[in-house]
């Protein structure tokens, strides 16, 4: 069962559950089951998506336990299992059952429908043959309705779709039946019922293939890992073993056209791995010793050996595919107006449908028979499906379409946020830059010579995540002049702090330095504003509390960094950089690019103000990639992190991007439109289709059979509308 620990920034007490449902078909049986785990003493929230069919549970272990959530949904009438890890393969072969019920109906209905229409003027034995067919199709093939009705009613009384179908075709049964049995000319109304039943058992079909195309994206995800792994042995042989008994540290061997079974580093080889259905890189990545595969990649035409670092649900693709059906379960707040109006629709459906009866047969003195036909057309027209079905669908194709472009959207609130965006915030190193920067210059300030320098600072370096720091210790090690420190601090934002050779060594801004009462030169600084014109990033080393030299890293723009921001500028967005970088390089930068608004020297906390301060003029989202972006990443409305992101940034972000084009700002953006515009039509054909629809059946003028075609293809239109986003053209 899939559960995790809550980020502590949440309640460090609770986790979370995910649970397969079973005999969900309406807003209203969505609405049960959330009240039905809500009550359960320790569930802090509850939220059931009808297009996955799955539940979402927050609780408290202490109070709250698996089996007792899964004994609530049963309470309410329904069926409900552990969500598995990761979700199989769904098989090609096996009956389609639901298939084979509407055939079954529709073999009976047929002859039915014949009957009654050509053989107007029929003999009894006839009615009978016709109540016997229609009895096989109504409480034969369509038991469903009934079973649902039913247990609706006995766990707690509530009334869902099965009860509107139930009463619907109950009613033109056993009136029918009534009338051959006591009346000498009876009218009966048996095709009506069988006709009902085979057109919502037809519609269900539909929708069910329909919400199928919806979770392709997760099939095709899990559909990229191969079955079997191939293990190189301690005396260097090689056997096939499955997925599930590789462990880190184990090497394996992938061979040209054959998939990565892992995630893993490169130990042997050189190949060129396409990642696309990954990452929407759309080249395939050279990969050598050293470099990093993903499992679930295809390899190209050489021979790799990588050392796993991650198998089974631990793997990238692993991760995708837990987010992305996390974010195809969730709820955007769009929907808040469905699922309130849903928890009141059957109860004033089934009303209505009372008021026209009464009023056809008292006011009107229609006969018993007419007053019946609006009444049961009311029952049948009213769709709670499409109104239940038309966020969680679009939600669902709009993630899974973001998920094939590269775009992991964290969930349905996320992707509904998008759309409200009006400026983009960019951090520099890593997000506008490739962020592999590179050691250009290092000029030594005092009696200590270049190497000495480059050796101390590097040493203090080592244990830095960032990439500026990173960038010396590499080109130091390019030239043999390792070194340890005994101690380390990191100053985020302005550098790093640490002890080498038992001497204090500060590497960083000249905020850091002069926050550390060192005093910086003249020539320190012409040293710095010549670096940082050239637009190079120059930082200060100081040993014991006097500096020594000046280094300077230079970063390389991301291809296509400015058409991205062009585009973003295109679409109305303002577009600003906000960095702790020096300004000269933040400008410099920015002039490349085309961005006018800078903010620099700024620290993480500050960022995270100046996000804030942003957000008084509209909708801000920050993409970023390091530790020190997480503050601002988590104070936009919308946090973008870049694919190769600290993970501490990824946990802040509401969307990662896996490829390096920053196009994919722009795409997520754009995919938030188009989702809300589809979650409108839906929302808005629902309504109109039931705000036309039941007037017209309790006025007489659509009859019970048109209203059932009608229902049934509603919420296929739903579905299919939303469809429309995986092909939609993000420009």
């Amino acid at each position: 069962m899939p559960t995790e620990t809550l980020p502590q920034t949440q309640a460090s007490a609770l986790e979370t559950t995910i649970l397969d449902l079973q005999g969900m078909h309406c807003a209203s049986c969505v609405s049960r089951i959330e009240r039905s785990l809500k009550k359960v003493v320790g569930v802090s929230d509850a939220s059931v998506n009808l297009a996955t069919n799955r539940a979402r549970v927050v609780f408290d272990p202490a109070l709250a336990a698996p089996p007792v959530l899964i004994a609530a949904v049963e309470k309410a009438g329904y069926g409900a299992t552990p969500a598995p890890k990761i979700r199989p393969v769904e098989g090609k072969s096996g009956p389609d059952f639901a298939l084979l019920n509407l055939i079954g109906a529709a073999v009976l209905t047929l002859p039915v429908l014949t009957l009654s229409m050509a053989w107007m003027m029929r003999p009894s034995w006839v009615d009978w043959i016709l109540a016997a067919l229609s009895a096989l199709v109504v409480f034969g093939f369509g038991r469903q309705f009934f079973e649902g009705a039913w247990s609706a009613l006995r766990h707690g009384g509530a009334a869902t779709m099965d009860t509107l179908v139930a009463l619907g075709t109950g009613i033109s049964f056993f009136f029918s039946l009534a009338e051959l049995l006591w009346d000498r000319h009876p009218q009966v109304y048996f095709e009506t019922a069988a006709t009902i039943v085979t057109l919502i058992l037809l519609g269900r079909w539909l929708e069910a293939r329909a919400k199928r195309r919806a979770s392709d994206t997760i099939q095709s995800l899990i559909a990229l890992s191969p079955k079997t792994a191939r293990l190189v042995t301690e005396n260097g042989g090689e056997i096939d073993v499955p997925l599930d008994s590789l462990n880190p540290g184990d090497l394996l061997r992938v061979r040209p056209g054959e998939k990565v079974a892992a995630d893993g580093i490169v130990t042997d080889g050189a190949s060129a791995v396409d990642e696309a259905l990954l990452t929407g890189e759309s080249l395939p990545v050279e990969k050598a010793a050293g470099d990093k595969v993903i499992g679930g990649t295809l390899n190209g035409s050489g021979t790799l050996v990588y050392r796993v670092t991650a198998s089974g649900d631990q793997t990238m693709l692993a991760s995708m595919v837990r987010l992305v059906e996390e974010a195809q379960g969730s709820k955007a707040p769009v929907q808040k107006l469905a699922d309130t109006i849903s928890a009141f629709f059957v109860p004033a459906v089934l009303g209505v449908a009372l008021l026209t009866f009464l009023v056809w047969y008292f006011a009107l003195h229609a006969s018993l028979v007419a007053a019946l036909t609006p009444a049961v057309a009311v029952l049948v027209i009213a769709c709670p499906c499409a109104l239940g079905l038309a966020t969680p669908t679009a939600i669902m194709v709009g993630v899974g379409r973001g998920a094939g472009l590269g775009i992991l959207i964290k969930n349905g609130e996320a992707l509904e946020r998008a759309h409200k965006i009006t400026r983009i915030v960019f951090d520099k190193t890593g997000t506008l830059t490739e962020g592999r920067p590179a050691l250009t210059d290092v000029v030594p300030l005092g009696s200590l010579d270049r190497d000495t320098v480059l050796r101390l600072a590097a040493a203090a370096e080592r244990g830095s995540e960032h990439p500026l720091g990173q960038a010396i210790a590499a080109a130091a090690d390019r030239e043999g002049l390792a070194g340890t420190p005994d101690s380390f601090h990191s100053h985020a934002g302005g550098g790093v702090e640490a002890v080498v050779e038992g001497r204090r060594i500060l590497v960083g801004t000249t905020t850091l330095l002069l926050n550390s009462k060192i005093t910086i030169s003249e020539t320190a600084y012409a040293h710095i504003t010549r670096l940082e014109t050239e637009g190079k990033t120059a930082m200060l080393v100081a040993v014991d509390s006097t500096i020594v030299g000046v280094l300077a890293v230079a970063d390389t723009l991301r291809p296509g960094a400015g058409a991205a921001v062009d585009r973003l500028r295109k679409m109305g967005m303002d577009v600003a950089l906000l960095t702790g970088d020096a300004r000269r390089v933040a400008e410099a930068v920015a002039r490349t690019v085309g961005i006018e608004d800078v903010q620099a020297g700024v620290k993480p906390g500050e960022k995270a103000a100046a996000i804030q301060a942003w957000q008084r003029g509209g909708a801000v989202a920050m993409v970023g990639d390091g530790v020190n972006d997480a503050p601002a990443l988590a104070q936009a409305d919308l946090g973008v992190a870049m694919g190769r992101a600290s993970d501490v940034a990824m946990e802040a972000a509401d969307v990662t991007l896996l490829r390096a084009d920053l196009n994919g700002v722009a795409d997520a953006i754009l995919l938030s439109r188009r989702t809300l515009k589809i979650i409108h039509q839906n929302l808005f054909w629902a309504f109109l289709f039931n705000v036309i629809g039941i007037p017209l059946a309790a006025f007489g003028l659509l009859n019970p059979m048109l209203a059932a075609l009608a229902m049934a293809f509603s919420s296929v239109s739903v579905v299919t509308n939303s469809l429309r986003l995986k092909s939609a053209k993000l420009s």
